[in-house]
């Protein structure tokens, strides 16, 4: 049971990066808190006066404080908050520290800013203290947490690996025959580049204007390291059909696909030559990675 758990924790699982989920995220997160308590009033708050809007502000606090831990952490943290190697542990970890600034911020909110009645109210029931609104908070959120990240994975991973199976079914072409064109990207003496696009395997961006290009020389992998951005790559490649963006920061040739995986966070593919997985992104055409040449 232990190794299930450690296991699962370990699964690879989506990093939320657009601004638009970030904000439903935490809208939602507002919205549930305050379904949950006004409908259930745990606590003992049924005593607390004025009920409705003292609960809405716990709603508000949760929306306020989930939406800038989305949208802080990453920019402050960019090496753990990597799309390339987020977990479910990695996302579980990250709520458990949104739950617990969620208890800081109730606690100055619950013990401070509210009314005088409130803060008596809540008093009586001995629910004052930061170990109070600890409990409270993580006792309301870590159970649905589990469950919901739990569910989601599980469809996730079911969604992906449809997908994946889907690809597979279609590796191969058909294809047009383009060996007899070259990729040719002129970017100083140093490191001009000229190969046979069968031989193409996959660029890589790098981060500002380089590529790393991959190909195969008479069967072995080399890879060279270049000046040029995706889109002026993708530009220069556009007139071959078999070559696709299937990631910001790959573009792959489809006649080297070997196999398509599914898991939580993505399709990864396989290619011939290479010993690493790219991985296929939600933002770009599915489709294109079926089109015929």
């Amino acid at each position: 049971m232990k190794t299930r758990v450690i296991n699962w924790f370990r699964k690879p699982f989506p990093l939320v990066e657009s601004a638009r989920d970030k904000l439903l995220i935490s809208l939602g997160s507002g919205v549930v808190v305050v379904i949950f308590l006004v409908s259930f009033q745990p606590f003992g708050i049924d005593t607390v006066k004025g009920i409705f809007f003292y609960l809405c502000g716990y709603g508000i606090i949760a929306f306020l404080v989930t939406a800038l831990n989305l949208i802080i952490s990453p920019r402050f943290l960019p090496a753990i908050f990597n799309t390339t190697n987020w977990t479910t542990g990695k996302n579980f970890l990250s709520i458990l520290w949104i739950l617990f600034t969620i208890s800081l911020t109730n606690y100055v909110y619950g013990e401070f800013l509210v009314s005088k009645e409130h803060v008596d109210g809540l008093g009586q029931l001995d629910r004052t203290g930061i170990l109070s609104w600890l409990y409270m908070t993580f006792s309301v959120g870590v159970i649905p947490v589990i469950i919901s990240l739990y569910l989601i994975e599980r469809k996730l991973v079911r969604d992906n690996q449809h997908l994946a199976e889907k690809f597979n079914n279609n590796i191969g072409g058909p294809y047009a025959d383009e060996s007899g064109k070259r990729i040719v990207i002129e970017s100083g003496q140093d490191t001009s580049l000229s190969i046979n696009s069968s031989d193409f395997i996959c660029v890589q961006a790098e981060g500002g204007n380089y590529l790393t290009v991959y190909w195969l020389d008479e069967s072995e992998t080399k890879k060279k390291m270049i000046r040029q951005t995706l889109l002026g790559f993708l530009k220069k490649t556009d007139s071959i059909d078999s070559i696709v963006r299937c990631h910001k920061s790959y573009i792959l040739n489809l006649k080297k696909v070997v196999s398509y995986k599914g898991n939580a966070r993505s399709v990864t593919v396989m290619l011939d030559g290479l010993d690493f997985e790219i991985p296929v992104s939600r933002s770009f055409p599915r489709e294109e990675l079926n089109k015929p040449g």
